[in-house]
């Protein structure tokens, strides 16, 4: 549907604002080109000090009002906040804005609180799903490592009994070891029953 409304606005029986310094751009306009919502729109404005244009039952910006829109908006996407970026006098309908100065229950520190809420990334989802990489890594690695061990287990405990079934094969050194752990040194047998004997006597005595 076509725009019949004029392109000027007379304020307050008034008419100094000039034709070629007033941008008709809809609060609804402007809301889509920054990607913002209506409380962030206003939050803007409250920052600013912009009180909006009426006409025709909508709210419109003036040229000057929206190069402070445009340059507050750049510098939200490079700070993620409001604050820094110089406040510029106060601008709009002189009786509008100071009823919206009367009337308004946000201040300009709750106004950067909301606009910083609405504009910061929601970074949950994505922690969530780092989270649970990281843990299916590690759980992959614990896996990697159990089938390690059981792997060299395995081939520990085959080549030892490959050497238990075939000792000719170890080295000459070990050969040696073996055969002198299976020299059995030469007891008497009357001797050693005497000892036997000799400490259960004193064990019984004892008890």
């Amino acid at each position: 549907m076509a725009d019949t409304q004029p392109d000027t606005l007379p304020i307050d029986g008034e008419s100094s604002q000039k034709e070629e310094n007033f941008s008709k751009i809809s609060i609804l306009d402007l809301q889509k080109k920054y990607g913002i919502e209506r409380d962030s729109f206003y939050a803007r404005t409250r920052y600013l000090r912009i009180t909006t244009w009426k006409e025709g039952g909508k709210a419109y910006l003036d040229a000057g009002q929206l190069a402070h829109m445009d340059g507050l908006h750049d510098h939200i996407k490079s700070t993620r906040r409001m604050e820094g970026y110089p406040v510029p006098e106060p601008s709009g309908p002189i009786d509008e804005q100071q009823s919206d100065n009367t009337t308004a229950s946000i201040t300009v520190q709750q106004s950067q609180q909301l606009e910083t809420s609405s504009t910061k990334p929601d970074y949950t989802a994505g922690q969530r799903q780092h989270q649970s990489s990281e843990m299916e890594a590690i759980a992959a690695l614990v896996r990697s490592a159990q089938g390690k061990a059981t792997g060299f287990i395995i081939a520990e405990n085959m080549l030892t009994n490959q050497y238990i079934q075939n000792p000719d094969s170890l080295p000459e050194e070990l050969r040696e070891k073996i055969k002198e752990s299976a020299q059995v040194p030469e007891i008497d047998p009357f001797a050693y029953a005497n000892v036997l004997t000799s400490f259960a006597r004193n064990y019984g005595a004892a008890a």
